[in-house]
């Protein structure tokens, strides 16, 4: 009887487990269903098999996951080739293509790109970047300062983004022409020069136009020559006036664009030196011949832009200080170094006219000065200037060296003397004129071009330094050797030669003191003797013989 109640008991399990095992073996074998290919008719229904059964809704299969496709590189429509280099407006360079196709490499070497990275487009622009650029240096920043440089009149070489020695002599020569420190390095001061309005252009470029595509007669880039400019005038055509006059010598300083009486001093010198009417307005007559390549370069500094205070150097101080001895303030060595008894003259002038006493001169202690409204110090100079001391320009009237005595038109040389200077000017090609032994404005001319060309004091008077040179004049004889300390005639004739051949600027004392000695050391430096800065037998035999080398020369 238990046996029967277990077997009823096993049946009524059997009944339960059978829809379960169906239930599982109907869900296995839906997974292994495969659905049917399906093709897509002209009414957009679907057609299963070959039966033609047609749906009213497109059923989509699930999604499959499918690997992705390695994307196809595009096929670029313009390359660098076609880019326009010389456009003068700021444009997007071709997306996603590489600039080393046409303009090299590009200064710096690209490293392997990382997988997914995408790269960033460059972008070109019209000037310069904004790193250094300098010897060594490659690609499109370096062909745009090429370019630029070439359109100056400064660069000769071709424009192949290569920053090798031509293009370094360009930089300097530029930077030189622009009072910037000529170092051959394009850092962001020289490119912002470079690519302004106001960059100097080489005006003795024989290219036979500028930049601006002006003619010969005026080479200076957007100098215009029909206007007039004179004291209170201000803008862009006196900056680049202001330029002109600092490239040719006659002034110091940054342009600032206003016409001052700094700025009237050096248009005043400008037109002296080149035979014009001497009244410091600039103009049409005056600025034809100042952006001209003929203007004649001034022989030193005449006046400064800017501020000078105790420290500073060079041609801007040297010409305060000629200013200052001018007017009776200043009686040491014009040595164009802002020490002590400048800094003492300049508090005296500013004193003296109702100006702030700091011993700073800037602007206005400058246009002060230079002006002709300027009170003169007189005896309340504060020192009184030696009784032998003399002008280089009154003493040199009466120069003798060496059998050779200054010619000029004011101290009446004798006519077969001058007939001598004309015809030897006249077979260099510097004079044109009759061989009349008159020294008049045309004798005046060729020796002041000859003066110029030959590196000496350009001053107009045919000194002895100059005869020697013009004649061949020798050593010969027998000189008793100078040493600091020394004075007299001796040491005079030393101060002035020197002071022709540009290596002294003081006044002639007669007296071999500090000034002398840096005097005679440049020379000796610059004439490949030995450097003692004392006047020995050889230094004098150099120094008073046609084979004497000027400081700033040009003629060898």
């Amino acid at each position: 009887m238990k046996n029967n109640r277990v077997m009823q008991a096993v049946k009524r399990h059997r009944r339960l487990l059978l829809p379960v095992l169906l239930v599982a073996v109907a869900l296995v074998l839906s997974g292994c269903y495969v659905e049917p290919d399906r093709i897509v008719d002209d009414s957009n229904g679907l057609t299963i098999g070959t039966e033609g059964q047609n749906f009213d809704i497109v059923i989509t299969s699930p999604p499959v996951a499918t690997p992705t496709p390695k994307p196809t590189e595009k096929s670029q429509q313009i390359d660098w080739a076609d880019w326009d280099f010389g456009a003068d407006t700021a444009t997007n360079p071709p997306s996603g293509v590489s600039p080393t196709s046409a303009s090299g490499t590009t200064g710096a070497t690209a490293g392997p790109t990382a997988v997914g990275a995408t790269a960033t487009p460059t972008t070109a622009t019209t000037t310069t970047d904004n790193s250094v650029l300098q010897s060594g240096s490659t690609g499109y920043a370096v062909k745009q300062l090429q370019q630029q440089l070439k359109d100056l009149g400064y660069y000769t070489g071709s424009v192949d983004g290569s920053y090798g020695s031509g293009t370094t002599q360009a930089v300097k020569d530029f930077q030189t022409a622009n009072s910037l420190t000529a170092d051959g390095i394009a850092g962001q001061k020289t490119q912002d020069a470079l690519f302004s309005k106001y960059a100097i252009a080489k005006s003795d470029s024989t290219s036979g136009s500028s930049s601006s595509g002006t003619s010969t007669s005026n080479t200076y880039t957007n100098g215009k020559t029909n206007i007039y400019l004179r004291l209170g005038s201000t803008g862009d055509q006196v900056r680049i006036l202001q330029n002109r006059l600092i490239y040719l010598g006659y002034l110091a300083g940054t342009a600032d664009g206003i016409f001052a009486e700094t700025t009237e001093a050096g248009v005043v010198a400008f037109q002296q030196r080149n035979s014009l009417t001497a009244d410091g307005v600039a103009g049409p007559d005056t600025l034809v011949k100042l952006y001209s390549s003929s203007a004649n370069k001034a022989s030193s500094v005449v006046s400064y832009l800017g501020t000078l205070r105790v420290g500073m150097s060079g041609d801007g101080v040297r010409a305060m200080q000629k200013r200052l001895r001018d007017l009776d303030y200043y009686d040491h060595s014009v040595d164009g170094d802002f020490g002590q008894n400048t800094y003492t003259s300049v508090v005296e002038f500013q004193t003296a006219n109702g100006l702030t006493a700091d011993g700073v001169a800037g602007k206005t202690t400058l246009n002060k000065m230079f002006s002709g409204t300027a009170t003169a110090g007189g005896s309340s100079s504060g020192g009184s200037s030696s009784s032998t001391a003399s002008d280089p320009a009154v003493y040199g009237e009466t120069a003798t060296s060496t059998g050779y005595k200054t010619m000029s038109s004011t101290n009446s040389p004798p006519p077969a003397n001058v007939t001598a200077l004309q015809t030897s000017l006249s077979s260099l090609g510097y004079y044109t004129g009759s061989l009349d032994g008159q020294y008049g404005s045309g004798t005046t001319t060729a020796v002041t071009n000859y003066q110029a060309s030959h590196g000496l004091r350009v001053t107009g008077s045919a000194g002895p330094a100059m005869q020697r040179m013009l004649y061949g004049g020798t050593s010969e004889g027998s000189y008793s050797p100078l040493r600091p300390g020394d004075t007299g005639s001796e040491v005079r004739n030393l101060q002035y030669t020197l002071y022709e051949l540009k290596y002294y600027d003081g006044e002639i004392t007669g007296t071999y003191d500090e000034i002398t000695e840096n005097a005679v050391r440049d020379f000796q430096d610059v004439n490949d003797l030995d450097i003692d800065g004392k006047a020995g037998v050889q230094t004098l035999g150099r120094l008073y013989s046609s084979a004497a080398k000027a400081l700033e020369s040009e003629y060898e």
